[in-house]
């Protein structure tokens, strides 16, 4: 829409302008010549979707008309001539829109010529003859530098316009394919959440249907089985206690067996986030004072948050470590582990009442010469223990502190990353 406006406004605007100035006399036979160059604009844009030779000619046949309104009405008709300038620059590509300008150039030229000097065997189509001039070669010149250089300059900025134009369109493709293929890959996500969905419900019905088997087929005959024995156990027992008795101990056989099937089944449908119980702290301690008598007391301080796998084995080890030396080489009877979240990392402390060690450490030492630091290179058998520790810890980017004094002391560092430092 654009194009159009300025191509009919570069015909309408000048030929009405040029109509103020002419006599009455030559006003109809000039309305005669626009409305027949309005004609083949609005003819040539009707066959550009038809036939493309048809719209050559047509251009061409526009060009020849301005070109002849330039000759008879004088150069002020160049304005005309832009028009369809303007419209071959952008319509047309490679070689053809030069050829083109270059016929235009040598056309208006003549017509140029032509109002300055006119051919006597055209002299009647003219509608006004040149006056007498002192110096008729010099405004020939400067009318055709200056029609020339309009030509030129319009010819430049109409082909700087087609390319930014040009640049737009295969923007604007590129956009429309991209997001043509946002949308396929909107839609391929759509369809594998929904395949994983149907997939995840297919897993789930198998493994249903596969418990639903199994309790069917072993505990369900197990409990049947216990059923018919204890019906038969009720009635033996008054009549022969020892068989009888016999048939309960068997009862309860099958009832255990029939519990660890139960609880091997519910294991197998815990999910798996139950699979860091199995590297618990709280748990460990439990199990070390159940099995060992010695009382043990667990304490989390700051802001509990979920750790990485890493990060849980590595504490759990360490501290496995650490209650391992402290029963072994400390006689302790006391032991405390405590956690601490802190903002940029998770601190476990270690700690025992173990006397033994301590005071081997204190006097192999003179005053001063403990530190916080791993005792790697002790003596003993824990001293393979202390590196592995710090060996482990090093490797995901912490640190391990042991102290000396008392109470023994191990303490293991480890960094905490903010999902902000991740991304």
């Amino acid at each position: 829409m654009p194009m159009r406006i300025l191509q009919y406004g570069l015909i309408l605007v000048p030929a009405v302008l040029y109509l103020l100035m002419l006599p009455l006399d030559q006003e109809d036979l000039y309305t005669l010549y626009i409305i027949i160059a309005l004609g083949l604009a609005v003819c040539k844009d009707f066959a550009r979707s038809r036939s493309r030779a048809r719209y050559v000619l047509l251009i061409l046949a526009e060009m020849l008309w301005s070109c002849w309104l330039i000759a008879v009405y004088g150069p002020f008709m160049l304005f005309l001539s832009l028009s369809i300038l303007y419209v071959y620059m952008y319509r047309l590509e490679g070689t053809s829109r030069w050829l083109m300008l270059g016929a235009q150039l040598v056309a208006t030229n003549i017509a140029l010529h032509w109002q300055y000097a006119p051919p006597q065997e055209l002299l009647p189509w003219f509608a006004s003859v040149p006056t007498e001039s002192k110096f008729p070669f010099l405004e020939e010149t400067a009318g055709k530098v200056v029609g020339n250089l309009i030509l030129v300059l319009t010819a430049a900025l109409s082909w700087q316009g087609s390319r930014m134009a040009s640049s737009r369109g295969q923007l604007e493709q590129v956009y429309d394919e991209l997001r043509s293929k946002h949308y396929e890959l909107q839609d391929a996500r759509a369809q594998l959440l929904l395949f994983t969905k149907q997939l995840e419900g297919v897993a789930q019905e198998e493994e249903r249907t596969r418990i639903s088997r199994q309790l069917h087929d072993d505990i369900g005959h197990r409990l049947i089985r216990t059923k018919m024995m204890s019906e038969a156990a009720l009635l033996t027992l008054p009549l022969d206690t020892k068989q009888g008795t016999e048939m309960v101990r068997q009862i309860r056989d099958q009832l255990a067996a029939s519990m660890d099937d139960m609880r091997a089944t519910l294991h197998k449908l815990r999910s798996s986030s139950y699979v860091s119980e199995a590297y618990a702290l709280d748990l460990l301690l439990e199990e070390v004072g159940r099995e060992t008598g010695v009382k043990t007391s667990y304490e989390v301080r700051g802001s509990s948050r979920e750790l990485y796998p890493s990060m849980q084995i590595v504490l759990y080890k360490n501290a496995k470590e650490a209650l391992t030396n402290a029963l072994r080489h400390g006689n302790a009877s006391t032991i405390t582990v405590e956690v601490e979240f802190g903002e940029r990392e998770v601190c476990m402390s270690v700690s025992n009442d173990g006397v033994i060690k301590a005071k081997q450490s204190a006097r192999a030492q003179p005053e001063g010469a403990q530190s916080n630091r791993s005792t790697a290179a002790d003596s003993g058998p824990s001293g393979m223990g202390h590196e592995g520790m710090r060996l482990r810890t090093e490797s995901i980017g912490g640190r391990l502190e042991i102290r000396q004094a008392y109470p023994y002391t191990v303490t293991t560092r480890l960094p905490m990353m903010k999902k902000t430092d991740l991304i």
